[in-house]
């Protein structure tokens, strides 16, 4: 089904996009003729989502027989702010002089202007989704059991490793292209408003516009104002340079109200395009909105990175190594790492439940509630909750004890002896109880289905340090032994085994200590 739902979407899309560049490109061929304008104008129609639509009539002469037309463009000419209209129509007054575009095989139809083919660049992702639905489809029903696959193999063979290099690159291509060609001119122009002219104008209308659609309702500022400019008058309804919607309908009611219709303020305008005007000038919280994009960009390029790098082929832990010691260990992951990933974590995803959230107790507070989207978030906003308690859990960890290990001799072998000596440093007497244990274990990955999974065996757990004395666990040393004939370490594509001294600290009524020292345990060659 998820295959099923890839290719009917990717075909749906592919025709539709398909059938608007073919017109378009069909333009292409249509004849020039000289054309005059009758009339032009924008039309501001506030009921519609985009509210400001391109109006024109032209007139132009075909075959000894004068035909008039009102299409701009094949393309639906409507926009959500002001000066993008009326530059479509900018050189066009009422009776200039202008070329046309007619179709010879019906002379009654003819543009003003031809739609740019930069489209077709966008047929990739129809594209993809085609190739993706199709090819799971096919490899699901006709590819070998998995089963029949070795474990020894390297995850995700050529077909695979392909497949991830296509998927990556049209994350990168989506991501990249919102970034270049949307936020990033955005982002700039933000900066060089800060210098636009301050000028006197007069509010038109204002309201907070709604933005409805299958997956709630979203809020902006939607300011209507004129203005004057090297005695031109010109219109915008530009708050920011970004003007992004989003749910909350609260704190956008709060700056409509400030902008009455009839009331006098300040506009900041381009003197280089007087047509461009904002109310509200340079970079403000709606830059957040660029992170998407570059989130895109970076999860499209990881993926293509894991596709492109070359698989590791299984080899052991080591050839040869030299003896000695004593070696100071560090931990895996230090407690303040820790704390930065669950902060981290969590507030991505509380970020993006929180959209819905609010989107949610808005409709509540106005009569509106969503039983459905309620019930459907539950689960996420739990696992929110969980996410900051795990915050709070990796914050109080933050101030345990910290152990520092050294290991006698450097490289362990099977059935050698081993010396180990700790220090503790910081509040060592809330430790109740201190456990140091050798610990081995086996990691294997193999795939079932479509999906990926590991699995993880104990197979040695060797006792090192067992104190509950204050003194005895804040310094001191201790003797071990690796048993006879276990595993080395060892790493593969799918198989790994790896040794750690694992410290564990008991403390009553708070997070223990619990730290990991990742160690190598060589293979015997030769007695050696």
């Amino acid at each position: 089904m998820f295959f099923v739902v890839f290719l009917v979407l990717g075909l749906l899309f592919l025709v539709l996009l398909g059938h608007h560049l073919l017109r378009t490109a069909a333009t292409y061929g249509w004849i020039e003729v000289p054309a005059t304008v009758i009339h032009s104008a924008v039309i501001n129609e506030a009921d519609q989502e985009n509210p400001f639509r391109v109006a024109v009539s032209f007139r132009y002469q075909w075959e000894g027989r004068e035909r008039s037309s009102e299409t701009y463009s094949l393309s639906t000419r409507r926009f959500d702010n002001y000066d993008e209209a009326m530059k479509k129509i900018s050189g066009l007054p009422d009776g200039a002089a202008t070329v046309c575009y007619v179709n010879p095989g019906n002379p009654n139809e003819a543009v003003l202007r031809r739609d740019g083919l930069w489209l077709a660049l966008f047929l990739a992702i129809p594209l993809v989704a085609v190739a993706i639905g199709a090819g799971g489809l096919f490899f699901t029903w006709f590819k070998k059991p998995a089963d029949a696959e070795p474990l020894s193999a390297p995850p995700g063979g050529g077909k695979a490793r392909r497949g991830m290099v296509v998927f990556g690159a049209v994350f990168a291509l989506i991501g990249g292209s919102l970034f270049f060609f949307w936020f990033l001119p955005a982002f700039t122009k933000s900066l060089v408003s800060s210098s636009w002219r301050e000028t006197p104008c007069t509010v038109i209308s204002s309201r907070v516009k709604s933005h409805s659609d299958d997956d709630g309702t979203t809020y902006s500022v939607d300011i209507f104002y004129r203005y004057a400019f090297e005695g031109r008058e010109f219109r915008s309804n530009r708050y920011t340079i970004f003007g992004v919607s989003s749910s909350g309908r609260a704190g956008k009611a709060s700056v409509v109200a400030l902008y009455p219709p009839g009331s006098k303020t300040v506009c900041f305008v381009n003197p280089n395009d007087p047509q461009e005007a904002v109310l509200k000038r340079g970079v403000d919280w709606s830059i957040s909105f660029g992170l998407l994009p570059l989130a895109f960009l970076a999860v499209g390029l990881g993926v293509m990175w894991s596709g492109l790098r070359r698989p590791t082929l299984p080899q052991p832990a080591a050839a040869a190594l030299v003896d000695g010691g004593p070696l100071t260990l560090k931990p895996g992951a230090s407690p303040f790492i820790k704390f930065v990933s669950c902060v981290g974590i969590a507030v991505f995803w509380n970020g993006i439940v929180s959209v819905f959230v609010l989107d949610l107790v808005d409709g509540f507070s106005r009569g509106h509630p969503n039983w459905l989207l309620s019930i459907f978030l539950v689960p996420f906003v739990l696992i929110g909750i969980g996410l900051l308690g795990g915050i709070v859990y990796s914050a109080m960890a933050l101030t345990n004890p910290r152990c520092r290990l050294r290991l006698t001799p450097t490289v362990l072998m099977p059935g050698q002896r081993f010396e180990l000596a700790w220090e503790l440093y910081g509040s060592t007497q809330r430790i109740r109880r201190l456990l140091i244990y050798l610990e081995g274990w086996e990691e294997a990955t193999y795939r079932r289905g479509t999906s990926n999974y590991t699995d993880r065996a104990v197979f040695a757990r060797v006792p090192v340090a067992d104190f509950a004395s204050s003194l005895e666990i804040a310094q001191g040393e201790a003797r071990g032994q690796i048993p006879d004939g276990v595993m080395p370490s060892f790493s593969a594509s799918n198989n790994k085994i790896l040794w750690a001294l694992k410290v564990q600290g008991e403390i009553l009524n708070w997070p223990d200590v619990l730290e990991e020292y990742v160690v190598t345990v060589a293979p015997t060659v030769g007695g050696r």
